[in-house]
């Protein structure tokens, strides 16, 4: 059902002062200012307002009322000081389709394919990716097959169930800086190998062909099991 436009508003507001609180956070523990803010308006939005906001429109602004007024433009977001109303109607069109809005764009990339700790039967994947711009790395949600994934010229889709969209171009694959290489080894590699007898199911990092025949058969293989 269509939502009313004062309903949308609404989640539009709300979506606004939830990055304005993000931005304030990434001050106040010593991070860069745009950190994590459009993966969490992603999330926000899938969670709370079912897809229905312009996160482009908010982001672009969000990054916009830092850039001219400061930490004071983005407090009075939060305060409900900034008339919002104009901002609201006006007609946002992105044209750029893998804008850093659209998707979160890492400069290097892997997938893990990592055994459960409980049951070391059951397998799961992982995409560990880093950005150099901030200095950070982050690891996604599981990934149970590669159903999630979508290949388009050199380059790979993947949305979580979250709402986070990844774009992962091929040629950045395991291209790695020292600190992410180390950063991956130490936290999500080694920890896995230790007292492991097998290598069936032991952690490993995944080849590029290892993608891309997992892609093509994940959806056969899930068919088969329904």
């Amino acid at each position: 059902m269509k939502q009313n436009t004062e309903d949308v508003y609404k989640e539009f507001k709300h979506m606004l002062g939830s990055g304005a609180l993000r931005i304030l956070l990434n001050v106040k523990i010593g991070e860069s200012t745009l950190d994590g803010l459009a993966e969490q308006l992603h999330r926000d939005n899938a969670q709370f307002n079912d897809n229905n906001v312009d996160i482009a429109k908010c982001y672009k602004f969000l990054k916009y009322q830092l850039n001219k007024f400061g930490l004071t433009g983005i407090q009075q977001i939060v305060d409900e000081k900034t008339d919002l109303t104009a901002l609201f109607k006006f007609k946002f069109i992105s044209q750029i389709e893998d804008s850093e809005v659209n998707f979160l764009i890492p400069d290097a990339w892997a997938i893990l394919r990592l055994p459960n700790i409980e049951d070391r039967r059951k397998i799961s994947y992982r995409i560990f990716s880093s950005c150099v711009k901030t200095g950070s790395v982050k690891l996604s949600d599981k990934i149970p097959n590669f159903n999630g994934f979508k290949e388009n010229d050199g380059k790979f889709e993947w949305r979580e169930s979250s709402g986070i969209k990844f774009l992962l171009y091929k040629d950045r694959m395991c291209e790695f800086n020292e600190y992410a290489a180390d950063y991956l080894n130490n936290y999500y590699v080694a920890p896995y190998l230790k007292n492991a007898g097998e290598t069936e199911k032991t952690v490993q990092i995944l080849s590029i062909d290892q993608v891309m025949k997992g892609w093509k058969i994940s959806p056969l293989s899930s068919n088969s099991h329904s």
